[in-house]
């Protein structure tokens, strides 16, 4: 393992040239697309769509009434459309995340070959992405099991002041529970993801290991230097938060001198991601750029040497 000094920044200055000779070194519209769309396939479950505001006024208490009624006199037909909706509503995400997480390889494959292939890398990557899969749907349920739990206790603790109708100690002490959980649930949250996406993938890419074998080799190497991961983490973070704000306050200021027009393609799915294609590219190479300078077993442009043939002892043939 490398035991030189580490750096931080140097590898997001790396990150940046490498997605200009990707994307600008020639720059090509096809190619831009190719790689657009793995880009896409890759973040499908990540982003989040904008959404409205709907409003349904209710002018008197007769409306409401009528309202009620309907809701009793169809009650069963209402829940039977709204299991069907959940469950479709399931088995669609189900899909998203699977295609993400085959995505995820063809978007990392490109960007480390210089390449802006998408049927190749589906079909050559295909163990590893289901087994993110199946991980990040593990995970997932684990996820939403602690953070009902940690919904539960607030909710036990605030439990006195509900059945009293009042607001005292107990509801503020349920607050602070709260507040204080939710923080860790997201930085535990977040360091996960963070080290699956940076780390882990691309992990499993060099060594074709699968997802739960990748994670081992990551943490044997995080417990004996977990300064750096940790540092990388929150420098990820703030980095990503200037750039969401950046994009944010621009796509802000483009509709606003364009009547609204520009600025709202990039809410619209695979064209915003077109669009910022280079922050992607830029962001897709920051993990392993990080993780090379640990040593050539952590460098996801190096090559694993061929398997050692073992030496064979000559067969002498009886005379």
């Amino acid at each position: 393992m490398s035991t030189m000094a580490i750096e931080y920044f140097e590898p997001f200055g790396r990150a940046w040239t490498r997605m200009k000779d990707l994307l600008f070194r020639p720059f090509d519209l096809g190619r831009w697309l190719a790689i657009g769309f793995t880009a896409w396939l890759a973040t499908l479950t990540e982003g989040g769509g904008s959404g409205g505001n709907f409003n349904f006024p209710v002018e008197d208490k007769k409306e409401l009434a009528e309202v009620g009624r309907f809701i009793h006199a169809h009650l069963t037909g209402i829940i039977i459309g709204a299991v069907i909706v959940v469950v479709f509503a399931f088995i669609l995400g189900l899909i998203l995340a699977w295609v993400s997480a085959r995505g995820k390889f063809m978007f990392l494959d490109n960007a480390l070959t210089n390449r802006a292939e998408i049927a190749a890398p589906w079909r050559q990557w295909r163990r590893q992405g289901n087994s993110l899969f199946w991980w990040e749907v593990a995970c997932g349920f684990i996820l939403l099991a602690v953070f009902l739990i940690c919904l539960g206790l607030c909710l036990a603790v605030a439990w006195p002041d509900i059945r009293d109708k009042q607001f005292s100690g107990m509801a503020v002490m349920s607050i602070v529970l709260g507040f204080v959980l939710l923080l860790a649930f997201c930085f535990v949250a977040g360091y996960v993801l963070t080290f699956l996406h940076d780390f882990v993938v691309p992990l499993m890419r060099k060594h074709d290991l699968k997802t739960n074998a990748a994670w081992q080799k990551f943490l044997a190497l995080m417990r004996a230097r977990p300064g750096p991961f940790l540092l990388y983490g929150l420098l990820r973070f703030v980095i990503a938060l200037v750039v969401g704000v950046t994009v944010g306050c621009l796509a802000c200021l483009t509709c606003l001198f364009t009547c609204g027009c520009a600025g709202c393609l990039l809410a619209l799915p695979f064209i915003g991601t077109v669009l910022l294609l280079p922050i992607y590219v830029w962001e897709r190479y920051w993990g392993p750029e990080f993780l090379r300078q640990f040593g050539s077993e952590f460098d996801a442009w190096v090559s694993n040497p061929p398997p050692v043939p073992a030496e064979q002892t000559p067969v002498i043939a009886p005379t």
